[in-house]
């Protein structure tokens, strides 16, 4: 087993033009931080509270490792592009609705 991870990392180096072990670090880095997420948006929809903050938590740290080859890789899939694209706009939507929300509830 251990042979086939590292046999698959050394591919997507090769392949994408990444350092392995850097992409292995933030893959595990993001792992516990992305499990704590989905805990968070689960909770959250139980709860039937706000769900954004939660959602784009469990989004980011499920695509960190990819932010790096984006970052730092080269012939990346079309996906990569949709989905980080895709993240940006949720974000900025999040960000300006609870902006709108915290001026209403501070008056004019």
């Amino acid at each position: 087993m251990w042979e086939s991870l590292v046999s698959w990392l050394q591919g997507l180096g090769a392949e994408y033009g990444v350092d392995p072990v850097t992409y292995a670090v933030i893959y595990l880095g993001a792992a516990p931080l992305f499990f704590g997420s989905t805990v968070w948006l689960v909770r959250s929809l139980r709860r039937r509270g706000p769900i954004g903050l939660p959602l784009l938590s469990t989004a980011i740290f499920f695509s960190a490792p990819t932010v790096y080859v984006f970052a730092a890789g080269r012939d990346l899939p079309a996906w990569v592009y949709i989905l980080l694209v895709a993240l940006a706009i949720i974000g900025a939507v999040i960000a300006a609705r609870r902006v709108r929300n915290r001026a209403r509830q501070a008056g004019p």
